[in-house]
């Protein structure tokens, strides 16, 4: 057995010792994303249903009669109507929860609409209110339909077809499969998810096993061995990258899961629950073992050069920084994106989960990221070991 197989093998089962460990790669991406998602998608699914179905207080404040409005609003079952004598009383109302918005009507209002114009009509409501918001939407709604109802009416008495305001009619037809249209969905949250998995799903081992080994003085007895410094250097890594490899498809299995227990609410949604290929979850495996080589390399490299595990969390953020934000310009950039992006550190990886789960997979694309990725964690191992040559890095005190 090769030194670096017995220090990996060592590093691998102490590191799996750590309850932290076992609770943020596996537990937490296996149990806890799927039953947050599903919460979220329940009670959010439940919210909508409720704020439709919800009978809500408006109010009306008219300066003169405009019964064609009223009578249209206040026959709506949805709706609880009350009617106010001023502006102030009105926005007073609001302010007290006692009408979530009200509908104000000028003294013109109806002169302008008998006459075929368009009268000027008012809705006040809170803004920073929720309920209000909702309330808010809700008469917008009505006074749309009106406007339908009115426009039709203006029509039949001028003798004019419904097409004479209407010079052409649009018809939008998508040939997506509803599948691929959740797939699009998907695409947009779960590289970043996968990402942040690959990133610091190998946080704690990283730091324990160089900056932790400084502080509790055993790196020199390590050093010490008969491993020479690239196998000590290469079983650490092999640990780190173990461990953030399973972080990632621990977040990936987490969001199947999701899909899974939360397939009839995303039915509800979408009219179709998503299906993830086995060809398509094996290329995203593939595509992330790079990524996880190199944040494994970046943050033993941080590890490395810190002199115990506080001052390596304080290095942390330069990390975040070079891994999220790519990861976060993945929802600027598209599936569709240029090849040249494909030479971008991590944000190559989003991109080519998103084409995998979007139905846009294009071969070029993925064998470049694939290539660069695998480049770039080559060159952090190297930086790595060329690290653990250094006597001044290995004992900075």
């Amino acid at each position: 057995m090769s030194l670096t197989k017995v220090i990996f093998l060592k590093e691998l089962r102490e590191t799996l010792r750590d309850k932290r460990v076992i609770l943020g790669v596996i537990i937490s991406p296996l149990l806890l994303t799927p039953a947050l998602m599903g919460a979220i998608m329940f009670f959010g699914s439940k919210k909508a249903v409720e704020q439709q179905q919800a009978t809500l207080d408006v109010g009306i404040y008219q300066e003169a009669a405009f019964p064609e409005l009223t009578n249209h609003i206040e026959s709506n079952e949805k709706l609880e109507v009350t009617r106010y004598d001023s502006r102030e009383d009105a926005i007073q109302a609001i302010r007290d929860y006692k009408a979530r918005a009200v509908v104000a009507i000028p003294h013109n209002a109806r002169i302008v609409f008998q006459s075929n114009g368009t009268a000027p009509i008012e809705i006040i409501y809170d803004q920073a209110n929720e309920n209000s918001g909702n309330a808010h939407n809700r008469l917008r709604g009505l006074l749309n339909q009106f406007n339908r109802e009115q426009t039709e009416n203006r029509l039949t008495a001028s003798s004019l077809d419904p097409s004479f305001i209407k010079p052409t009619e649009i018809k939008s037809t998508s040939i997506a499969e509803k599948s691929a249209v959740v797939g699009f969905a998907l695409s947009m949250f779960l590289p970043y998810i996968v990402i942040m998995g690959a990133a610091f799903g190998g946080l704690n081992t990283a730091f324990d096993l160089c900056a932790g080994e400084k502080e509790r003085g055993t790196m020199e007895t390590l050093l010490v061995s008969p491993a020479s410094r690239t196998q000590i250097v290469s079983g650490k890594l092999y640990t780190i990258f173990v461990i953030s490899l399973i972080s990632s498809i621990c977040s990936i299995l987490g969001i199947v899961l999701a899909l899974s227990f939360g397939g009839q609410i995303i039915e509800t949604i979408f009219g179709e629950i998503p299906q993830i290929s086995y060809t398509n979850l094996a290329a995203l495996v593939v595509i992330v073992i790079p990524l996880a080589l190199l944040s494994s390399a970046a943050l033993l490299i941080v590890s490395a050069f810190a002199r115990n595990q506080k001052e390596a969390q304080a290095y942390i953020f330069p990390f975040v920084a070079v891994f999220l934000f790519p990861a976060a310009l993945s929802f600027v950039f598209g599936a569709e994106s240029p090849l040249y992006t494909g030479l971008i550190p991590v944000l190559n990886i989003a991109l080519s989960m998103k084409q995998l789960l979007s139905n846009a997979f294009d071969l070029p694309f993925f064998s470049v990221a694939l290539a660069s990725s695998l480049a770039y964690a080559w060159a952090s191992i190297k930086l790595t070991a060329n690290l653990f040559q250094r006597e001044t890095i290995l004992f900075r005190s």
